[in-house]
This record gives C-alpha cells, structure tokens and sequence, in this order.
C-alpha cells in the first residue's frame, strides 16, 4: 500500500458541484474512464470507456496523457494530448471538472506553470526512447531548458523588429510565469519618471507569503522580479535572464538611438490597464494606423479618455521619439490660438518677441488639437494649408517655415452636424478624420470602472504616502452603478477625494464617496422584473470581471456559479 503522504490527491467533482470524490494515486499508472477496470472510474456523460492516464512519476511530479478520448482531456483550460505536472492544477475530462494536487498538504504551495495561470499552456512531456514507465521522471522539463526554449522562439523576432520590446517583454512574462516554478514575473524599466512596470504576469493562486524575490538586473535600467517560493532553482537561470534583459535594452536603443528626457507627463504614457472587450478592439484598431502617418480624428465626450488614445498612439509611431504636444482650441481665443499654433514674428505688437508655434517646434513630432470643433473658421483654413503644404507663416511673418508633423484631433461635438450646418469646414473634416474613432462613453464600459478605481486609488495613495487596502465590495458596487456623465475624469477626481478621507489603513467605502455617487439610482417605470435581473447580472458580472482581471476561475469562485452558468451567463450578457 502506497504511503497516502506521497503521490498526487484526484478530486473528482459532481456535475452539480455539491460532492467530490477522492482518489489517491500513488506511484504508477492509473487509468481515467468509464470501464470497471478503470482505477478512477468516472460514469458521467462524455467519459470513454479508456479516457485518459495518470502517471505518477518518480522525482514527485505527475503525466496526463489522453488515450483518444473522443471528449478530451484538459489541462489549465486546454485540451492536451500528453502534458507534465507538478502542483496544483485544474484538470477535466470531457465536461467533468477535477483537481490533481500533490497529496502532500506541503508541496500544495509549489507554483509551477502548468494549470496555474489562466490562458498559459501545460508543458509538454520530453521522454527518452528507451526510459521505462517506472523510471519516467519530469526531468527534461528542467526550467533551464524551458527558459532557453522560450528566448529562442522569442528574442529572433524582436531582433528582427518583427516586434516590439513592449510586445517581447509580454511575451516573455506569460510565457515565463508558464515555463518557470514562479508565481509573478514583472519586467520593469527605469525611466526620467522612476521605474515603471514594462511586462507582467501572475499564477492563478496568490503568490504565497513566504516566497521570495529574485531580482535580475539589465542594462539601460530593465530590471526583472521573480516571485516564487525559492529561489534556488532559479539562480542558474540569471546568465539566460541577463541575456534577455539586454536583448530588450538593445532593440530599445536601435528604435530610439538618441531622445532627450521626455517631460514627466510624456515618460507616464503607456498601454492603458483593464480596458473592456469594446475598447481593446478599438486599440487594436488604432494600432495599425499609428504605423502610418494619416491624421486621425477622436470622437467622444468628454473625459472619455481622448487624450490618452491620443498619446499612446503616438508612442505606437513611428514618431515616438519626436514630442507630442497638445493644445486645447476652445479655450484660446482665435488670435492666441493661431499665434501658439503658427508662433509669431517680433515687432507684431509691442514688446512681442519671436516664438515659433507648436507645429513648428512638433516638428517630426505628433500635435493633438483637441476640441478642435471650436476652432475658429479662419483659424480652420490655415491649418488646411498647413495640411495640404506642410509649410507655415507665423502670425506677423512672410518668411515660409516647413514643418513635419502628424495632427490628431478630438471632439466632443457632433463633426458632421457642424459641417452641414457651415459651422466646420467640410474639406478639413475630411482631411483631418483620415481614421476616426469614437471612443464609447464610461458608462458604456462600466466593466472598467474597478480596475480605474483601484489604479487611481493606488496613485492617490502613493502621493500621499498613505496606507489602504483597497475598495471595498459596496463602494464598488455604487462606483459602477452611478452613469459617470464627467466619464474618466469624474471618476478620477471622485477617487482623489474619498482618498483625502481615509483614516490611515482604512479602505475606500461607501460613505467616503459623494452623495450623488452612493445614492441608488431611480428605477425606470418600465423595468419589469426580467430586466431587473438582467441588470443586476451584468452588474455582477462586469465587477467579478474586472476585480479578477478576467481570470475565469476565480471569476466564478466570486460569484458562486458553475463553469457552465459562467460561461453561458457571459453569452447571455454580451460580455464574452
């Protein structure tokens, strides 16, 4: 009789989740199906009569392989055919759930990638011709090799500037947090602003409290952070991880070979954190125009986050090392306007000096006109030239001054009502929305608001120095119910306040919120009791979502429902 201390701990879970059965596996092969000769015997719907295999290995880890199951057998979400584990990990066979966990209660805390983390693949298993069943082990899956696997299918596109630093450090943290015994991987880079976090990735489980950080220095200010419960298997893994580093550092210098220090409010642009499904397509989209030099028109209220699409284009450009510079046109009046845009020759009134305007100092650069609805007409003509023939006059001057810029510009007013009503000239509108975009206002994207919230929060609470856990369920609940009609910015500025409120330790709650924000909106007459559970069901879901980052397991742990109410609930709400 195997000792019940070793091998791995089987628990098959009931279609209605209410009992689990429990089989330990020790040393061995051990059959998965529905015939009588099967050691975990499962006489579901979906199970083959020879399902699957458990092979319980001799260095401690375990082997799942499919023996041709017409339902498949899956690992951390994906089916597999063959994968090695080690850990705890979610399994299922055909639609029935399990959960392999070493039956050892002090090897449960090991972190390995295989089933950990949402979205990552199982490692396949490397087997020797010739090596006896007994005899198998996991050992060709030693994190060493992983890792050089992993920079040898990665780092030949970013030296080939197939991609990005960005994209290859993402890459390398999902791919890492999957291949290594880690529990979080954070590539961060040094910049004018401080470090800023560049990549990162997390297993599905917290991080346990007794882990330790193994810290990886690079050039030109890359650093990595590893997280996991030792450190002794990851220190021969440091030479490959410093070749990493500096491979992105590399490829970083040949995009931008020489910039000076960028302005802080510039050095913070960076990919925006826990956008909606509606808003990551609208990126996406805006990705592939940012490459090109068209002019790209913003449409959207106010608040929405215009700027911020704006600026992250620019750091997608080909003009990402040239400035960005910004100017708002309903808040000049129309000679100001042109003398900031045009710049001004001296002697036009007294005591005027020279001073070259925003399109003459963006040069190679992107300018942002937002509110460019309230331009002027004749203000409106100039930079139609401007566009036409990249050739300027300064307000007072006759000398012509050349200028490379890219025009992005934004409003919150209705473009095309304005041109058939004269208030926009037609020929600029269509030269300036080349691409346009409209980005949804806040309450549209209400699955947003948690991961807006708490990223404000932490801002707030890192300026201040002061210390607090988090938002609690009931004000998260009121931040996304209330429709936010000030969008982003009114959120932000709600988040300021209430964090000038806390009590030192004490988490953002209800009563720290505005009056207007935590009161329960009115109910239309008209919402039956249908709509009124549909609300409440997006409602929850949109903040199990954003509070789990969209990770599913833990997603349903929140919300108390089974994998397949997930997933159809999701269908239903129009949130998948």
């Amino acid at each position: 009789m195997s000792d019940p201390g070793s091998g791995f701990l089987l628990k098959i879970l009931a279609p209605d989740g209410a009992s689990v059965r429990r089989f330990h596996l020790g040393p061995g092969e051990h059959l998965v199906g529905s015939t009588s000769e099967a050691v975990v015997r499962i006489e579901e719907p979906g199970i083959s009569r020879r399902h699957a295999q458990i092979q319980v290995c001799a260095d401690g880890g375990a082997v799942v392989r499919d023996l041709g199951s017409k339902n498949g057998t899956f690992v951390g979400g994906r089916r597999v055919r063959e994968a090695a584990l080690c850990g705890f990990t979610m399994v299922a066979f055909g639609s029935t759930q399990a959960v392999l966990q070493p039956a050892d209660p002090a090897r449960t805390d090991v972190l390995l990638a295989a089933g950990e983390s949402a979205g990552t693949s199982p490692a396949v298993l490397k087997q020797s011709a010739g090596t006896s069943p007994e005899g198998l082990t996991t050992q060709g899956l030693h994190p060493l090799e992983r890792l050089a696997e992993s920079l040898e299918e990665i780092l030949p596109s970013l030296a080939e500037g197939l991609s990005t630093p960005e994209e290859a450090a993402a890459e390398l943290a999902h791919r890492w947090i999957a291949d290594l015994p880690v529990g979080r991987v954070e590539i961060l880079r040094r910049g004018p602003a401080g470090e800023s976090v560049v990549a990162a990735a997390s297993t599905l489980d917290a991080v346990p409290r007794n882990a330790v950080t193994l810290e990886v220095e690079g050039p030109d200010g890359w650093k990595l952070l590893l997280r996991a419960p030792s450190s002794a298997r990851l220190e021969p893994l440091r030479p490959l991880l410093r070749l990493a580093l500096a491979s992105l550092a590399a490829r970083r210098r040949t995009l931008r070979p020489v910039r000076p220090a960028p302005p802080a409010e510039e050095a913070e642009v960076s990919f925006p954190t826990g956008l909606g499904h509606e808003m990551v397509r609208i990126y996406r989209q805006a990705g592939k125009v940012a490459r090109g030099d068209v002019p790209v028109m913003i449409l959207g209220e106010s608040g929405s986050g215009k700027e911020v699409l704006a600026r992250w284009l620019c750091s997608r450009s080909r003009r990402a090392a040239g400035p960005f510079l910004a100017v708002n046109c309903a808040a000049l009046p129309r000679e100001l306007l042109e003398s900031e845009l045009f710049g001004i020759e001296k002697g036009v009134a007294t005591g005027v000096e020279a001073r070259p305007g925003l399109l003459e100092r963006g040069s190679g650069g992107t300018v942002f006109l937002d509110e460019v609805g309230d331009m002027a007409p004749e203000t409106q003509a100039k930079v139609l030239r401007v566009l036409e023939s990249p050739v300027l006059y300064r307000v007072g001057g006759r000398t012509p001054v050349q200028v490379d810029v890219r025009f992005v510009a934004a409003t919150n007013r209705d473009l095309e009502t304005l041109v058939e009503e004269g208030g926009f000239r037609r020929d600029l509108y269509h030269r300036l929305a080349a691409f346009e975009v409209k980005l949804p206002p806040l309450r549209a994207r209400r699955e947003e608001i948690p991961s807006l919230a708490a990223a404000f929060l932490h801002r707030e609470t890192a300026k201040s120095g002061a210390m607090s856990p988090g938002i609690t369920r009931a004000a998260l609940g009121a931040l996304v119910r209330y429709p936010w009609p000030g969008n982003v910015r009114e959120l932000q500025n709600e988040i300021a306040k209430a964090a000038l409120l806390l009590e030192p330790g004490e988490p953002l709650d209800l009563h720290h919120l505005s009056p207007r924000v935590r009161q329960e909106p009115a109910a239309p007459h008209s919402l039956t009791l249908e709509e009124t559970v549909h609300q409440a069901e997006r409602e929850a879901f949109t903040v199990a979502l954003a509070a789990t980052e969209g990770d599913a397991q833990r997603a349903m742990e929140l919300l108390g429902v089974s994998r397949t109410t997930y997933y159809r609930k999701l269908k239903e709400l129009g949130l998948g």
